[in-house]
């Protein structure tokens, strides 16, 4: 056996999920989550920079996406962030997330906003598909190596209002925020 089915005989794929208590797996999900039929299903993640990160949650039927930046990935400021994001919208439903340890706290997320929170498998990250491909879109504002710490809140602010302003092929050509808010945008005057 090579050494990656001797790690994944010996469970170190599951190294992460075990960090996280009362982890809900992606299997036991609601199959609506997967058809993106509804608003209020949320993904979410971390962008990894220079003496910051961002936290992002991005719902899956209209892309719109969610940020906020935080100095250190302890599981409170993640959590705290993430409170703070959820409340800032209409419909929260659920939430798929990554294994990482900064998420370790989705117990009191889902007590103060009253989502579900899911955890995709390990190493599976097309689970979580919409928003890889979203912080692939942050990332071409702030590439890897970026010190995100340097960046004003006006500066964030600014540049998820352009990805929440653009129109998405996915959409029809509806903005994530037209699509979010079934409020159409009008960009040119």
């Amino acid at each position: 056996m090579g050494k990656r089915g001797e790690k994944a005989a010996k469970g170190i794929g599951m190294r992460g999920a075990r960090l996280i208590p009362d982890r809900v797996d992606i299997s036991e999900r609601p199959e609506i989550v997967e058809s993106r039929e509804r608003l209020g299903d949320w993904e979410g993640d971390t962008v990894h920079g220079q003496n910051a990160n961002l936290v992002t949650l991005v719902d899956r039927k209209s892309r719109f996406t969610l940020v906020q930046r935080v100095f250190s990935k302890t599981k409170e400021e993640v959590a705290n962030a993430m409170i703070e994001l959820l409340g800032q919208v209409h419909t929260v439903l659920t939430v798929t997330l990554d294994n990482g340890a900064e998420f370790a706290d989705h117990v009191r997320v889902s007590n103060e906003t009253g989502a579900s929170m899911y955890f995709a498998k390990p190493h599976a990250s097309w689970q979580r598909g919409t928003n890889e491909n979203t912080n692939g879109r942050i990332r071409r504002f702030w590439p890897k190596k970026f010190d995100m710490a340097t960046l004003t809140e006006q500066e964030i602010e600014d540049r998820i209002l352009l990805l929440n302003l653009t129109p998405r092929k996915v959409l029809g050509g509806l903005t994530p925020f037209e699509d979010f808010t079934s409020k159409r945008v009008a960009l040119i005057t």
